[in-house]
C-alpha cells in the first residue's frame, strides 16, 4: 500500500475553512450569532416535544413567502424527480421540523435515545438495524472502511450507531459551522465513545488530513456523506440523479480513499411513519465509481424521499 505520508498522486481537496471576517464587529457578531444558535438550540433540545411541534408547525405556512428563492428551486427539484405526485412544500417542511425535533434529542446521548416518535415514548430501545453483517465484514478485513452515508432521515444516527472497534480509530467528517460556538456544540453532540471529528479546512490534528493518516495506519472507520461537497460550487463534482437532479458529491475524496485501499460500505436510516428509526448498513463496494454512489443515493432516497435534505442549495436542477 503507499505510504500515506507521501503526496499522493490524486492531491486530497481542502475546502477553505469558514473563518470569521477579520474586523472586530464582524467578529462580535459572529460569536453573538453562534450563541444565540446554541442557545435556541438548547432551549428546543429540552422542551417537550409535542409542545415545540405545534408552536412551530405554524411557522411553516409562512415559510415559502420568507424564502421565495428557496421555495421555488425546491418545486423544481421535486418535479424533476420520479416523486412529483408525493412531496409539496408543506409536506416537505413538516417532515423537516420533526427530524430536526428528533435530531435535538438525540444530540449528546447514545444511539436510541431520544429517538421516539414525537408525543411517544420518551427513550426507546434504539433504532432497529439492518445488514450489520455487512459492517462486520468490513471491520474483519483488514482494510481502513469508509462510511458513506447521505443527509435523509435521522443522519445523526450514521455515525452514532456504528460501533468503533477496539484499538482501531472511528474519525466522523465534518465542515465546521459558521460560528466557534456552534462548531463546539457541534463536536459536543458527536464526539462519544472514542470517536472524534475532523473538519474540513483544518490544518492541525483534527484536521481531514492528519485524520487520514491515522484512520489508514490504524486501519479504522472514517465517516462522510456521499451528497455534500463543502466549498465553493466551481469545485464541486456533481451526479445527476434520475438524469434530472444534480447534487454534489465528494468525488476526488472518494478516489483518495479508493486509491489507499479503503473498503466502502454505504449506510441509511430513515423514519417509519409509527415513528421507529431504521438504519442500515449496505453491501460493501470496492469502488465507489459515481454509477455505484448514484445508485446509492437514489435507492436509499426513493426509500422515503420527503426525508432527503432538498434543501442543501448545490442540489438543483
Amino acid at each position: 500500500m503507499p505510504d500515506p505520508a507521501r503526496s499522493p498522486v490524486r492531491r486530497l481537496p481542502v475546502p477553505p475553512y469558514p473563518v470569521a471576517p477579520g474586523r472586530p464587529l464582524s467578529q462580535l457578531l459572529t460569536l453573538a450569532a453562534g450563541h444565540a444558535c446554541v442557545a435556541v438550540l438548547s432551549l428546543l433540545r429540552r422542551a417537550p416535544s409535542r409542545v415545540t411541534e405545534t408552536l412551530l408547525r405554524p411557522a411553516l405556512l409562512l415559510y415559502p413567502y420568507l424564502r421565495p428563492r428557496h421555495a421555488s428551486r425546491l418545486r423544481a427539484c421535486f418535479a424533476a424527480s420520479p416523486f412529483a405526485g408525493k412531496l409539496t412544500l408543506a409536506g416537505y417542511y413538516a417532515v423537516r421540523l420533526t427530524l430536526l425535533l428528533l435530531g435535538l434529542k438525540s444530540h449528546g446521548r447514545g444511539a436510541g435515545n431520544g429517538l421516539s416518535a414525537l408525543g411517544a415514548r420518551e427513550t426507546d430501545p434504539g433504532p432497529r438495524v439492518e445488514g450489520m453483517q455487512h459492517y462486520l465484514a468490513a471491520m474483519e478485513s483488514d482494510r481502513p472502511v469508509a462510511l458513506i452515508g447521505l443527509h435523509a432521515g435521522l443522519f445523526e444516527e450514521l455515525h452514532r450507531v456504528p460501533p468503533p472497534a477496539p484499538g482501531k480509530p472511528f474519525f466522523i467528517l465534518t465542515a465546521p459551522a459558521f460560528s466557534p460556538p456552534l462548531t463546539g456544540f457541534m463536536a459536543r453532540g458527536r464526539e462519544r465513545n472514542g470517536k472524534r471529528i475532523l473538519w474540513i479546512g483544518s490544518k492541525g490534528p483534527r484536521g481531514l488530513k492528519a485524520g487520514l493518516r491515522g484512520a489508514i495506519a490504524g486501519k479504522g472507520v472514517l465517516a462522510l456523506m456521499a451528497d455534500q461537497h463543502p466549498g465553493p460550487s466551481g469545485d464541486c463534482e456533481f451526479l445527476s440523479l434520475w438524469g434530472k437532479v444534480k447534487a454534489p458529491y465528494p468525488g476526488r475524496l472518494l478516489r483518495f480513499l479508493a486509491d489507499r485501499d479503503f473498503l466502502f460500505v454505504p449506510v441509511s436510516t430513515r423514519l417509519e411513519a409509527d415513528g421507529t428509526s431504521v438504519f442500515r448498513y449496505h453491501a460493501a463496494l470496492q469502488e465507489p465509481t459515481p454509477e455505484s454512489i448514484r445508485g446509492f443515493l437514489e435507492a436509499a432516497i426513493a426509500a422515503a424521499p420527503d426525508q432527503w435534505n432538498w434543501s442543501y442549495p448545490k442540489i438543483r436542477v
